[in-house]
């Protein structure tokens, strides 16, 4: 459910992982406009630029913005149907990937990410909450479509499954 500051990583809500059973509600989306905004607001604070914006698809359903600062380029994760955040690591042109199953996530710059907090529109997942072991967090807020979902595909963190290329 939610903290003060919103998603309580340790506690999942319906929707965390994209899916839902197609008999309940739709999940709610995230608004595509503000988390362009937010992106190219939070490079024009750190003194970098958005390469490219990437939309949401079957796989990955999550939306991707490539900042680059000098020569440090990060991707920033925005999810569906959260107001959550995370940044990820970048190699040249394109977002790392741990075992075709999800981002290998870091701290990223530093500057980036407290521009993104100081923004105040979604929240932004620390490394350490993305690396929570799945055995760690509440599941009981997701609907069963999600919970076969993570049977199936087993991910290891709240990191690859928030930000999944599950189809």
């Amino acid at each position: 459910m939610a903290t003060e500051r919103g998603l309580d990583p340790s506690r999942l809500p319906r929707g965390a992982t994209g899916f839902r059973d197609l008999r309940s509600e739709p999940l709610p989306l995230t608004d595509a406009q503000v988390f362009a905004s937010v992106c190219y607001e939070a490079a024009r604070l750190v003194h970098g630029r958005v390469l490219e914006i990437r939309r949401p698809e079957v796989t990955p359903d999550f939306r991707t913005a490539v900042i680059r600062r000098g020569a440090s380029i990060a991707a920033v994760l925005g999810h569906m149907h959260l107001p959550v955040l995370a940044i990820a690591q970048v190699s040249a042109d394109r977002v790392i990937f741990g075992d075709g199953y999800g981002v290998i996530f870091g701290d990223g710059r530093v500057c980036l990410e407290e521009a993104l907090r100081s923004l105040d529109a979604f929240q932004v997942l620390t490394s350490t909450e993305l690396n929570m072991p799945i055995s760690l967090i509440d599941m009981s807020g997701l609907d069963r479509a999600e919970r076969r979902q993570i049977a199936y595909w087993k991910p290891q963190t709240l990191g690859e499954l928030l930000f999944n290329h599950w189809d």
